[in-house]
């Protein structure tokens, strides 16, 4: 029944009835066209959004390759991907045996005559690799007080220079502790258990904190001159990830170059942290993903992460159609031809800069400028756009990378931390964490070993890792 019809019928009550029911109905009309339009939205995922590759849908393994066999196709092999090293476990060399023990045939094998004791072909050989007991060493310092017969004056002896430095433990010993919970994730307490079964160590969960922060303390002089190095790097990428620190959300932010990476943990996710490390530094590329404080780097030139855009882009093709859905893709393959240009450039097939780039980025521009309506592809149009000369700055300079990787490979020990751990109880376990990822992150670019890099900032004076040769 209409407002008209309730009217003519002359009773208020079926005319305030009515109205309330005209509107309730045109309410949930629109609440269902919100729903339908929610319904065709795409799932975020970790092939369409930022979302970790942890939050993404697992497919069964099995259930993949019966449904291959199913269709006839061969099913996906199991191994190394494409282009890695191949690893095998090798023989140990001879002079690095340290016990042989030779397998001789007393007898015969057909007539039972004894053979002789010497002679003989080495035929096969079998390797087993063992690890002795491990006992602690314990090294006791004693001062000595000497009566001088000749004067009667006491003299007092000297310890070692730097025995008892860093506490009653061992430098060996201190960076076992800090590679274990630190570099292998070992929680305190199961750290705990591990020294007391392997070594007959008997150390308290408390000993173990306090031996990473003096760790850590040892080793703030090399994380300060990564820090400095990493500012005066040409090509600075940076990005961040949350941490929990006494049971808050703090934010831990990574500044990297090609071979030094410094990590810092903060409060706050914004561009003071930025600003504040760089010091006034300029360097003349920041690499980042499209974070507003990440964008506010004063560096002369940008390159956003072409990763990210390549997902988002992929949200556009999920949840679009017609043109919107085609030029999505359009643009998805732009990126990718860009990034296989970057590798053709590496390999030496395609000179740097030079007409394959001219034509990249004059495309580029035509597919930017292309009249979408509105919606995700117009959106990211619009962005790309904004940013436009921070799309192809790896195309011109050898040194810029087109993706942030290298950064969210140097904070993904970080995350594995925290889901391990649950976190800090306190700033300065957060900030002891923050040095020593900062010298191990910093000795996996350079190819040195972590635990060598350690021991070596405990045993003498260092200020950063050295330069490669």
């Amino acid at each position: 029944m209409a407002i008209a019809d309730a009217e003519a019928l002359g009773h208020p009550a079926v005319v305030a009835l009515v109205a309330q029911l005209t509107t309730r109905i045109a309410a949930l009309e629109a609440e269902v066209v919100r729903l339908q339009e929610r319904v065709r939205q795409p799932a975020k995922t970790p092939e369409n959004s930022s979302l970790p590759p942890a939050k993404g849908f697992k497919p069964d393994r099995a259930a993949r390759r019966r449904a291959a066999q199913a269709e006839g196709e061969p099913a996906a092999q199991r191994g190394p991907k494409p282009g890695h090293p191949g690893v095998s476990r090798s023989r140990v060399a001879g002079p690095s045996v340290d016990t042989v023990i030779v397998c001789r045939p007393e007898r015969c094998g057909a007539c039972g005559h004894g053979l002789p004791a010497q002679g003989g072909v080495v035929v096969g050989r079998r390797q087993q690799l063992e690890v002795p007991p491990v006992q602690p060493v314990v090294t006791e310092a004693q001062k000595l007080r000497v009566r001088c017969q000749h004067c009667g004056h006491h003299t007092t002896g000297a310890y070692p220079e730097g025995f008892g430095v860093h506490g009653r433990f061992g430098p060996r010993l201190l960076g076992t502790i800090s590679l274990l919970h630190e570099q292998q994730h070992v929680g305190y307490e199961r750290l705990s258990g591990l020294l007391d079964e392997l070594y007959g160590i008997h150390v308290s969960e408390g000993t173990l904190v306090a031996v990473v922060q003096r760790v850590a303390a040892a080793l703030e002089p090399a994380a300060t001159a990564i820090a400095a190095q990493v500012r005066q790097g040409g090509v600075v990428g940076s990005d961040e990830t949350s941490a929990r620190v006494d049971g808050e959300t703090w934010w831990e932010w990574v500044f990297q170059t090609a071979d030094a990476a410094y990590h810092t943990i903060e409060r706050r996710r914004n561009t003071e942290v930025v600003l504040s490390f760089l010091g006034g530094a300029q360097p003349g590329v920041w690499v980042s993903d499209l974070w507003k404080p990440q964008l506010a780097a004063p560096a002369a030139r940008s390159q956003i992460c072409l990763a990210h855009q390549l997902r988002d882009l992929q949200y556009a093709v999920d949840g679009q159609r017609g043109f919107a859905q085609a030029w999505a893709r359009v643009m998805q393959a732009l990126l990718r031809a860009a990034i296989h240009l970057r590798h053709q450039q590496d390999a030496g097939t395609v000179p740097l800069g030079g007409v394959a780039v001219t034509d990249l980025e004059a495309t580029a521009d035509v597919v930017l400028g292309a009249a979408l309506p509105a919606g995700w592809s117009a959106d990211l149009q619009r962005r790309f756009r904004q940013h436009r000369a921070a799309l192809f700055v790896f195309l011109h300079d050898p040194a810029v990378p087109p993706t942030n990787n290298a950064s969210e490979r140097s904070l993904r020990p970080s995350v594995v931390h925290r889901k391990v751990t649950g976190g800090f109880r306190s700033d300065a376990g957060a900030a002891a964490h923050a040095i020593l990822r900062t010298v191990a992150d910093t000795a996996r670019k350079r190819g040195h070993a972590v635990f060598a890099t350690i021991l070596a900032g405990l045993t003498r004076p260092q200020t950063a890792p050295s330069q490669p040769a």
